[in-house]
């Protein structure tokens, strides 16, 4: 029996599927992205157990339902976006980045982080802001409502001094 393997290409990043069994099947980028945190990860295995949990959540839900993991270590960060497509399947999609330097020790070293008072998701918020995306865009890859989102930049705005989303992204990269 032959299976068709269609796979659809992540916009910046790379792509995956999981089937209802747990099968993932990703390509060669996908499968090295995957590789640096879970071992075990690779084409036609099982997905690693740490990511069931992902997956297993959006499959239970109707088609669309996204969720979203940040991991960071090895000197790199990495997001998984996973998406229910129906009949038990999820599409993933992973992005890599380095992780910024660690400043150097100084006068300013203490105070001197970009997402200084922030909490976990709001740095995954004004990431995300800086990276372009729109206020629904963001609320649909963190599974939050787009008020929550806008609530958390307002938070955001105060905390980094600073008073939209342009100054915010420049924010972020000059730290």
């Amino acid at each position: 029996m032959m299976r068709a393997n269609v796979r659809v290409p992540a916009p910046r990043g790379a792509a995956a599927h999981c089937d209802a069994g747990g099968l993932l099947r990703a390509d060669r980028q996908a499968e090295e992205m995957l590789k640096v945190f879970f071992a075990d990860a690779a084409d036609g295995a099982l997905m690693p157990s740490e990511l069931r949990g992902l997956t297993d959540g959006a499959q239970n839900g109707p088609p669309g339902v996204r969720r979203t993991l940040v991991m960071e270590g090895h000197g790199e960060r990495l997001r998984i976006e996973v998406t229910a497509v129906g009949k038990g399947k999820t599409q993933l999609h992973l992005w890599r980045e380095p992780l910024p330097e660690p400043l150097q020790a100084g006068p300013e070293a203490a105070t001197a982080t970009p997402a200084d008072g922030l909490t976990q998701r709001e740095r995954e918020v004004a990431l995300l802001v800086a990276d372009g995306l729109r206020s629904r865009e963001v609320a649909e890859r963190l599974g939050i409502a787009s008020q929550t989102v806008k609530s958390h930049l307002k938070t955001i705005f105060d905390k980094l001094g600073v008073r939209n989303r342009v100054e915010l992204a420049r924010r972020l990269v000059q730290h």
